[in-house]
């Protein structure tokens, strides 16, 4: 099968899963979900890889076939002995609650039980069975609506999973066990909060992963809303791009797919010099200078670093400091690497590789 190559290649490439991480599943029962739970544990068994998986389903009460689609999950999970969490949510009238839209109100659900769920299976990062096909549909759909250049990036590989800025709404949650009423999961006191949503599909195409599931013979559900042409992300996927790919130009696929890499550099470029200039201005009263790392496995570019060792001479009057020649060794630290490195610079000063950030300081 391709797809599980296809997987773990851009699960190494893109370090989506750190070896020995917990995985939790976004499970709707629907074809992507369903491939990116069997592909997940299909890979975990890989030396490398090493990674545990739960799932979790959200009964958003929209559709009359809701309850036969959470009763699919929860028995796939028990025959595949997955740790399963389920709950409901009357989206509806959350959103009448929220005075939001039933699309938003049902993302903002959904986030907020795959965070609960996350913390009480012990999960760091959350998998979204979102591909390629998806990503293709946002950036047309952005593109409509007259997105800038950072919102055409569409969904990334890796996201964070972040409550902050929205409505709390963990009291609209109603959990369940075996399909029956159950108090809310106990999160440990001590319980590590899930960092990230990561997107392992997102380089696969719906029809590989169709083609995936007819190889397992594996069954799942059919959302009769993917079919309503009523919906505008429906309408671009079943009318628009066909048309696109005909009448105007076949590869128009790659070059969405094209724009949207760039466009995700792009933003992350901007969201990392952001993070530069906010480094700099607490150098002062820290004391120290923490850098963060791009997520995108970028490496800033010399000019950048020597920006930056420049500041430093004049802030420190550290004169031995040569921003042009001791730039190559600052710019190691910001490669993918996991464990902390330390590069002893002129004039008492220390660069180190702490997690996410490069740290430089006196000693």
């Amino acid at each position: 099968m391709r797809l599980p190559i296809r997987v773990a290649t851009a699960i190494r490439a893109r370090k989506l899963l750190p070896p020995g991480a917990r995985v939790l599943v976004a499970l709707s029962g629907g074809p992507d979900s369903v491939a990116l739970l069997l592909c997940l544990l299909e890979l975990s068994r890989k030396r490398d890889l090493c990674y545990s998986v739960a799932a979790a389903h959200l009964n958003h009460a929209l559709r009359r076939a809701a309850a036969r689609d959470q009763a699919f999950c929860r028995r796939l999970c028990l025959r595949l002995d997955v740790d399963f969490s389920e709950a409901r949510c009357e989206v509806r009238k959350l959103a009448a609650h929220l005075r939001r839209s039933v699309e938003e109100s049902g993302r903002i659900a959904r986030r907020a039980f795959l965070f609960r769920a996350a913390q009480a299976r012990g999960c760091s990062h959350v998998a979204i069975a979102h591909h390629a096909d998806d990503r293709l549909e946002t950036v047309l759909y952005r593109l409509c609506r007259g997105s800038g250049l950072a919102g055409l990036s569409g969904m990334g590989w890796n996201d964070t999973l972040a409550l902050s800025g929205v409505p709390e709404v963990s009291e609209w949650l109603a959990w369940e066990e075996h399909g029956r009423p159950a108090e809310a999961p106990f999160v440990p006191p001590v319980a590590v909060a899930p960092e990230f949503i990561v997107r392992p599909l997102l380089g696969c195409r719906r029809e590989e992963i169709l083609k995936y599931l007819r190889g397992k013979r594996q069954r799942y559900c059919t959302d009769e809303t993917n079919f309503d042409t009523h919906i505008p992300r429906n309408a671009l996927r079943r009318l628009i791009l066909p048309v696109l790919e005909t009448r105007v130009h076949p590869g128009v696929r790659a070059a969405l797919w094209r724009l949207a890499e760039e466009a995700e550099v792009y933003a992350e470029r901007q969201a990392w010099r952001r993070g530069w200039l906010e480094a700099i201005a607490a150098l002062a009263s820290r004391g120290y200078l923490a850098l963060p790392v791009p997520r995108l496995g970028m490496l800033p570019r010399p000019e950048e670093l020597e920006d930056v060792l420049s500041l430093l001479r004049t802030a420190w009057r550290t004169q031995a400091l040569e921003p042009a020649k001791h730039t190559r060794l600052l710019r190691g630290l910001f490669g993918p690497c996991g464990a902390a490195r330390r590069v002893p610079l002129p004039g008492r000063l220390i660069a180190e590789r702490r997690g996410q950030e490069v740290w430089i300081r006196r000693t």
